[in-house]
């Protein structure tokens, strides 16, 4: 079969699945900003930077992080904390809410736009229930790197966001002052940006890198089926209906002729490169599948058979 054939095969296929999807919800929980990435923010060790810019546009739990870092490997380097604007103060004091970490800083970017800094997703446990209106802040616990400002806004905002340094691994009430600046590149997921499949035993998330700039989005998630689904990149292209990369898992365990596991598929209709996470809900276990600029198999996808056991 030509390789002109299967594309249009693909894009008919996807056009079905585009008719055939259920709505999406009405507004995805946002929190922090993604883009383009920036210089490293200049802090010492440790320091906690405040991102009240893009606080969470309305109620609810998050389950991931994502983040770039200037350097790699840095272990146990960052937390994720959480704030919420004091009422008794407003426009000054942030309230410590809560924290996950030290997180590790192991996965260098494959991006050939900025190919030194690392990026980092990681599972934020137990989930971390929020509201309308708290932010997210990011500490740097050790002198291994620092996190990255983000220079283009996403979501067609025009103007930086202004991002506030305060020294220490802050568990507390603090002051937010300083210059407005562009915030830190870190961004929360919240349980709708994550794809269930086989009865929720697995969950998947995607991040994605704009080839040509840098610029780097979530994925949102239509489920198809109890075994299928696939991520939109509305953040790159504006259309949150429109599939990108597609992501299947097939239940082998009852099959010891097929190795009795859990199989996963993915497949891109696009160039754009993604870092696909699949959790097992149940073992803990997490595989993370990439397709970096160049590498074989880029506009193809991939296949594992072993990765998830019952």
């Amino acid at each position: 079969m030509s390789d002109r054939l299967v594309r249009v095969l693909r894009l008919a296929v996807f056009s079905f699945l585009v008719a055939s999807a259920p709505p999406l919800s009405a507004q995805t929980l946002v929190v922090g900003q993604l883009g383009i990435p920036g210089d490293p923010i200049a802090v010492s060790a440790p320091s906690t930077v405040l991102q009240p810019g893009f606080p969470a546009n309305r109620d609810g739990r998050v389950t991931e992080a994502t983040f770039l870092w200037s350097a790699a490997p840095c272990p146990a380097a960052v937390k994720i904390k959480f704030f919420r604007p004091s009422s008794a103060t407003p426009g000054g004091q942030y309230v410590f809410l809560d924290q996950r970490g030290p997180f590790d800083v192991a996965e260098l970017a494959s991006s050939a736009i900025r190919p030194r800094p690392a990026t980092q997703t990681v599972r934020l446990e137990p989930p971390v229930e929020l509201q309308v209106g708290d932010i997210v802040a990011i500490s740097n616990l050790t002198s291994c790197g620092a996190p990255l400002s983000a220079v283009l806004p996403p979501r067609g905002i025009p103007a930086p966001a202004t991002y506030y340094a305060v020294p220490g691994d802050v568990t507390g009430t603090v002051s937010a002052s300083g210059a407005p600046q562009f915030g830190p590149f870190v961004s929360l997921a919240a349980d709708d940006g994550t794809l269930s499949l086989l009865g929720n035993r697995f969950r998947a998330s995607l991040v994605a890198t704009n080839p040509r700039t840098g610029q780097i989005t979530h994925g949102l998630p239509v489920a198809i089926e109890n075994a299928a689904g696939y991520f939109t990149l509305p953040g790159l292209t504006g259309d949150p209906l429109f599939p990108e990369i597609m992501l299947k898992m097939v239940d082998a365990t009852a099959s010891p002729s097929l190795g009795g596991t859990f199989w996963v598929f993915h497949s891109p209709l696009t160039d754009t490169t993604y870092q696909l996470t699949v959790v097992d809900t149940i073992s803990g276990r997490t595989r993370t599948y990439t397709n970096g600029v160049g590498a074989p198999g880029q506009l193809c996808g991939g296949v594992d058979t072993s990765a998830f056991f019952p």
